[in-house]
């Protein structure tokens, strides 16, 4: 067998080697192909990479250079054709028509043209580089304004749909419910606890409680099976017939002295007509103290505040002699109203034996109870007729409503116009007795005891800073934060998108700064950083920015932050001592030019300390610092 020698099997393994890699090269890629063929006839077999990627230093033709970029251009188009939004297009013309894209690489390869090709160059540039420019202008054009119109889809109004009531009438209070939260107000602002939990107050309740502890016998009419709804054959369980079971279990849960008010639902098996229902409410109220410390005098008083709070101080009221077998004695309370006289609720002193079934000495405590039906006062406040009207949820009905006598009751029932007096109640007792609202109006009161520490503290958090006194820093509020995240600009070359936790309860602000050239992302994120927080939030470039960066700046255009030291809080105020006044308003920053007056005098000394008026601007963990010394700070 012959052999071939050694030089000549090298030669054609190269040569093999070349003709695979430009096979491989071809079909790998298909949008090259057409080129290299072209470039393996001008170039060496060496050579066979992609013109724009390619070393090679010997000479290419103009053709060569004109099919790329025709390449590149279809490329470029199918893409932008696949763009959906803006800022996708401006990525594509930063890959396409940046600095470092195909466009402006290709003009690298003047030096490997011939010499009476290289004036073609520029020209077969500028052409792709103007129709790759006009593509881009139109494929904007078209995003913009399918950016409007999704915007303006998502932000549709449909005309068609009824108009805003001038009344602001989008749902109000139920009449019940305004009622019964009166009277439970009334009784609360004088000091009585309101119960209405399931646990002490159950809408389904035992005869116990809500007969035998409070001394009815078990031939009491309530006990018949036409007055109440019991849920079980041996009638232990039922629906409450009144809120005087819940009296009882705060008797056994709470030890006097106490005063409660109890609101509820309530049951009974009445014939339903334009005085009665099957469910009613009721507010029952106790007071319980040391024997001797309530009387009749004192239940009388408490009903006729509680009435004239409901419907007026112009009432007059009527005490009449009753019988409940849970108080002794009992009376039933009338009040003249609109001209004829009306029951409106049942009181007496608690008794003795429904005290010793609680476990409670009568001999050491005594007190009072009372009881109403809020439907019956909803009826006389509003002069409604038939009870059966509460419960129809006809809103012509239910929007026809004022409040009590005291938000214009009186004048709607007179027809007049209602205009709303000035609320002239207080929380302190007048020094002399007032009688009617004009006596309200001349009212004296004494002065206030000194404030505590917290109300002084509530007070200050309330009142809005304000800038007493001369302009200086501490009329700048500077707090340390740390930049979670970091962002280019979509739309402007030179600036990042920041956002910045400095530990406020509405969470991170957004701040744009103009440090693209002097910091990396990698370089932003996870820093403490100084912001100015009281500036008002404006567009940069579209871009909503609350707040500034605080840098020192050299005089050759270095620029580095301003830093907290090592330990500083997030959120914690700068400081610069002998400056302690309060920050100013957003609005007032602009409005007094503030930042003029103040900027000048912030600068670095020798140490690179961050000064005001050669003062350090410090936190608790000590002076802020900047790489930069001797220069201003902006």
């Amino acid at each position: 067998m012959r052999f071939l020698p050694a030089t000549v099997l090298m030669v054609c393994a190269a040569s093999l080697q070349a003709d695979a890699f430009a096979f491989q090269s071809s079909t790998s890629n298909p949008l090259r192909s057409s080129f290299a063929s072209t470039a393996a006839t001008t170039l060496p077999r060496s050579h066979p990479q992609q013109l724009f990627m390619s070393s090679n230093t010997e000479e290419i033709s103009i053709a060569d250079i004109q099919s790329e970029l025709e390449q590149v251009q279809a490329d470029f188009t199918s893409k932008l054709e696949a763009c959906e939004s803006m800022a996708g297009a401006e990525a594509l013309r930063v890959e396409y028509l940046g600095k470092k894209g195909p466009v402006n690489k290709s003009m690298g390869y003047m030096r490997s043209l011939p010499n009476e090709d290289k004036p073609k160059l520029g020209a077969v540039v500028n052409s792709v580089k103007d129709t790759l420019e006009t593509l881009m202008a139109e494929a904007k054009e078209r995003l913009e304004f399918a950016d409007i119109e999704a915007e303006m889809e998502a932000q549709a109004i449909d005309v068609t749909l009824p108009g805003i009531d001038p009344m602001g009438n989008v749902g109000r209070r139920h009449p019940l419910s305004m009622t019964m939260d009166k009277a439970i107000d009334i009784f609360t602002a004088i000091g009585y606890d309101t119960v209405t939990s399931c646990e002490d107050s159950p809408e389904i309740e035992t005869d116990y409680y809500c007969f035998e502890a409070l001394n009815c016998p078990k031939d009491h009419p309530a006990r018949d099976m036409q007055d109440t709804f019991y849920l079980t054959e041996d009638r232990e369980l039922m629906l409450r017939t009144h809120t005087s079971a819940v009296q009882i279990r705060q008797l056994e849960k709470r030890k006097p002295p106490l005063r409660i008010v109890a609101p509820g639902r309530v049951y009974r098996r009445d014939d339903i007509d334009a005085t009665h229902s099957l469910m009613f409410h009721q507010v029952e109220i106790l007071a319980l103290e040391k024997s001797g410390e309530l009387d009749l005098g004192h239940l009388k008083g408490t009903v006729e505040h509680f009435l004239k709070e409901m419907l007026g101080p112009q009432i007059k009221t009527r005490f009449r002699g009753s019988f409940f077998p849970f108080t002794e004695p009992s009376m039933e309370v009338d009040v003249f109203f609109r001209g004829r006289w009306m029951e409106v609720l049942g009181c007496g002193m608690v008794d003795p034996r429904v005290l010793e079934k609680a476990g409670i000495d009568p001999e050491e405590y005594s007190g009072f109870a009372a009881g109403f039906g809020v439907e019956r006062f909803a009826m006389i406040i509003h002069g409604v007729a038939d009870l059966r009207e509460f419960v129809k949820s006809d809103v012509r009905f239910l929007e026809q409503f004022p409040h009590f006598y005291d938000d214009g009751l009186e004048s709607f029932l007179r027809g007049d116009e209602f205009v709303k007096e000035e609320d002239l109640r207080t929380d302190q007792l007048p020094l002399e007795l007032i009688e009617d609202y004009e006596d309200l109006k001349t009212a004296k009161y004494p002065p206030r005891e000194a404030e505590t520490k917290s109300e002084k503290k509530e007070k200050k958090k309330k009142s809005a800073p304000a800038p007493a006194g001369p302009i200086d820093v501490s009329k700048l509020d500077i707090r340390v934060g740390v930049i979670n995240k970091v962002w280019e600009h979509e739309e402007a070359d030179k600036l990042y998108c920041e956002e910045i936790d400095l530990g406020e309860e509405g969470g991170p602000r957004q701040i744009a700064s103009g440090l693209k050239a002097h910091y990396s992302l990698e370089e932003m994120e996870g820093r403490k950083v100084l912001v100015l927080a009281n500036l008002k939030s404006r567009k940069l470039v579209g871009f909503p920015s609350h707040g500034m960066v605080l840098c020192a700046s050299s005089e050759d255009g270095k620029v580095e932050f301003v830093e907290p030291p090592e330990g500083a809080e997030i959120g914690e105020r700068v400081m610069v001592e002998g400056f302690d006044g309060e920050p100013a308003t957003e609005n007032q920053v602009i409005k007094k030019k503030m930042l003029d007056a103040i900027f000048p005098d912030l600068a670095t000394d020798d140490s690179g300390v961050a000064t005001y008026q050669g003062k350090p601007l410090s936190t608790s963990a000590g002076a802020c610092t900047s790489g930069i010394k001797n220069s201003p700070i902006a």
